[in-house]
């Protein structure tokens, strides 16, 4: 049974969809796949590790939700020679080459198979961005108009695109991104010194502007256009961080004023990695754990009320490691604890480490008509106990006197000593 198979036999069965008769030698038929041999320029894809063009994501968008996308990666090709980038144009690599029409063919299949039930696009850049943009936007008006299909499209477009490409672009998807690298012209000029920021910038903001005029729309009673959704779960843009020295409050202050205009779903943070073969090589990684904080923070500030101002920074202008924001800010903040849980109000609640917005709006409903008697009771209705306990009191009385963040003391989560150095083929960051 095709459902049955490994993930490395569906992505080569996939790949199969992209033969093309004219292109193979007569005559000649893939014992592994049944059909014509790959063309020249998609042979050795499967020899480019996480650079090769197909992978298959599962992702939990919301609470209880899951999905799962095809990754289409069209040309790990790219014109530009960015420091820290594992397809840059003077690496030595094998490169592919997807046409629109083959990723059409490929992403039907997989969808028809029951192996994805939507679709993320990203590319290298070969050439001009025009011409790149002119492939996406092929793709997929094939997807939308020829084929008819309404579901879920994510599409990295490029900067430099031309106006009226990213009014179709966006038009034609349902999500779009961006990637910015840096917060800044000065500090992206250091890693990628043929890329304009200005550039980057006004073609997410042109961007942005379509999908906040499109959600304006939906909002005034439009009905949404299934085909043509104009962007409308927002856009995401990404930063690499620490190829440059640029600290996470910079990096919050700009995606806090990306935010502040709207269209704007999400930012994503890749932590740097060194990549062999590039002039960044030799450059100490940048700890996952920061790239998580940066993830925690951002949080905070989208779902939980906080502004940027109240995130407690180091010396340097960066989140502690070894103490999450929401905590980090509550024990600099002791005259705001301990809060009691049969009257704080939902955004007293929601301040306290260990509980959620969800979970403070379940505490408020249910407190009056539900005997809360201690942990126990709390855990129920979701409360994370071990980090909430020395920040509430119940009826008066404290949970708990020694907070779970103190005893956490032992180590610090910023020391690598003793950590080898690592160069990675790509980053895990590369397709977000």
């Amino acid at each position: 049974m095709e459902r049955n198979l490994g993930l490395e036999q569906k992505l080569e069965l996939l790949m199969s969809l992209a033969a093309d008769d004219r292109e193979g030698s007569p005559g000649m038929v893939s014992p592994a796949t049944g059909s014509a041999p790959l063309p020249p320029r998609l042979r050795h894809a499967n020899e480019v590790g996480a650079l090769r063009p197909l992978n298959i994501r599962n992702l939990r968008p919301l609470p209880g939700m899951k999905m799962s996308l095809l990754r289409v990666l069209m040309t790990n090709a790219c014109t530009f020679n960015c420091h820290y980038c594992p397809m840059r144009r003077d690496r030595s690599m094998p490169r592919t080459l997807l046409k629109p029409e083959e990723l059409v063919r490929i992403f039907l299949g997989a969808l028809s198979r029951g192996w994805c039930e939507g679709l993320f696009v990203t590319t290298g850049i070969p050439g001009r961005p025009v011409k790149v943009m002119d492939d996406l936007i092929h793709a997929l008006a094939l997807l939308r108009e020829r084929h008819d299909f309404k579901g879920y499209i994510h599409v990295k477009i490029v900067p430099g695109a031309e106006t009226a490409q990213i009014e179709r672009i966006t038009s034609l998807a349902s999500r779009v991104s961006l990637n910015l690298e840096a917060p800044c012209g000065e500090s992206l000029s250091r890693i990628a010194p043929e890329k304009n920021f200005a550039t980057s910038l006004a073609t997410l903001e042109h961007a942005r502007a379509l999908v906040v005029r499109e959600r304006e729309a939906e909002s005034y009673g439009r009905p949404r256009d299934r085909l043509h959704p104009g962007g409308t779960s927002g856009m995401t843009m990404q930063f690499v961080v620490g190829a440059t020295p640029d600290s996470d409050r910079t990096l919050i202050e700009r995606t806090t004023e990306l935010y502040a205009r709207g269209g704007i779903h999400h930012a994503h943070f890749a932590a740097f990695r060194p990549i062999r073969d590039t002039p960044l090589e030799n450059a100490r990684a940048t700890p996952a754990l920061r790239e998580h904080r940066l993830y925690q923070a951002d949080y905070l500030l989208r779902q939980y009320g906080f502004g940027a101002e109240e995130l407690v920074y180091d010396d340097a202008g960066n989140l502690p490691l070894s103490t999450e924001p929401k905590v980090a800010w509550a024990l600099s903040h002791p005259e705001r604890f301990p809060v009691e849980v049969k009257t704080a109000s939902r955004s007293a609640l929601v301040r306290v480490p260990g509980i959620g917005p969800a979970t403070a709006r379940r505490i408020v409903m249910e407190r009056n008509s539900v005997i809360l008697r201690g942990l126990g009771d709390l855990r129920r209705l979701g409360v994370v106990a071990a980090r909430a306990a020395g920040f509430l009191t119940l009826n008066g009385r404290r949970l708990q006197t020694l907070r779970w963040a103190e005893q956490l003391g032992f180590w610090t989560a910023d020391e690598e000593a003793g950590v080898p150095q690592v160069v990675y083929e790509v980053s895990p960051g590369t397709f977000r």
